[in-house]
């Protein structure tokens, strides 16, 4: 499968404050699928993701519609045998694939000491895409006859930028949200969400940015910017999925620069 275009318009930078990026899927169950099974899934990726870790498994979540103050659903535990979620890791641990019996995830981060360029929402995507449909030919062979085709019923999408503050600095230099007059708070937490709506005026998804103040491992001030895209795809299949993903990345890039000061994008080296 070929990478796509950057599209026209798209708000651009060459020096983003960009951390991490996350995009993921939740699925139905599939039947047959047991936790014995997980190896043979990192048989499908051990090549490019040879290190594994094992961490407590996401509960699942659902963006949901109707009165104010109706957000995500997280749905808590559930009863009968409790899965894993695993992590398989690339060699520099600077990318890795998230995954438990309802759950697809890939992550890009910045890795301390080893710290790389982004290489694109389009580049990221487009392995992911071809993980999910190595998946789905997986669980196609543990179901047999069972197997109708993976149910994805979420899709997400996170930026996650750490942007660096002088000692005492002004959070106003960096968000627009952020102006306090002449003072400034010893630490910060904003949250607001905002539900997205298709051409019909129906909501499918939600937006959600999270501000925080944090310490940097390094020990400097930084402001912890996420931007996080979630909800149903149109389609419940892989292409349902990427659409989904390529508006996510849309509405999260416009936000970014929305929110963000001119004299920030000047600093980051805004290109368009």
């Amino acid at each position: 499968m070929s990478e796509r275009s950057r599209p026209d318009g798209l708000p651009d930078f060459r020096s983003p404050p960009l951390n991490e990026v996350v995009m993921g899927v939740q699925f139905n169950p599939i039947p047959g699928y047991h936790q014995i099974y997980a190896g043979d899934v990192w048989k499908l990726f051990k090549e490019e993701f040879p290190n594994v870790e094992e961490h407590q498994a996401l509960q699942p979540a659902f963006e949901t519609f109707g009165p104010p103050g109706a957000h995500a659903i997280n749905l808590g535990p559930v009863t009968g045998g409790q899965h894993d979620r695993f992590w398989f890791l690339n060699q520099d641990k600077d990318e890795l694939i998230q995954f438990q019996e309802d759950r697809l995830l890939h992550n890009w981060r910045k890795v301390l000491g080893n710290e790389k360029p982004y290489p694109r929402f389009e580049h990221v995507s487009a392995k992911f895409e071809r993980e999910l449909m190595a998946l789905s030919g997986f669980f196609e062979s543990v179901s047999g006859a069972k197997f109708q085709g993976v149910t994805f019923n979420q899709v997400e999408l996170s930026y996650i930028n750490h942007i660096e503050i002088a000692p005492w600095g002004d959070y106003s230099e960096w968000l627009k949200v952020c102006n306090f007059g002449d003072t400034t708070p010893d630490d910060l937490t904003m949250v607001w969400r905002r539900a997205l709506h298709n051409y019909e005026g129906a909501p499918y998804g939600r937006l959600i940015v999270d501000v925080r103040s944090a310490i940097h491992v390094r020990g400097n001030n930084i402001i912890v910017l996420n931007l996080t895209v979630r909800g149903s795809p149109e389609s419940a299949t892989v292409d349902g999925v990427m659409e989904f993903l390529r508006y996510a990345r849309e509405t999260i890039c416009q936000e970014f620069a929305t929110i963000t000061t001119d004299s920030a994008h000047r600093f980051w080296g805004r290109v368009s």
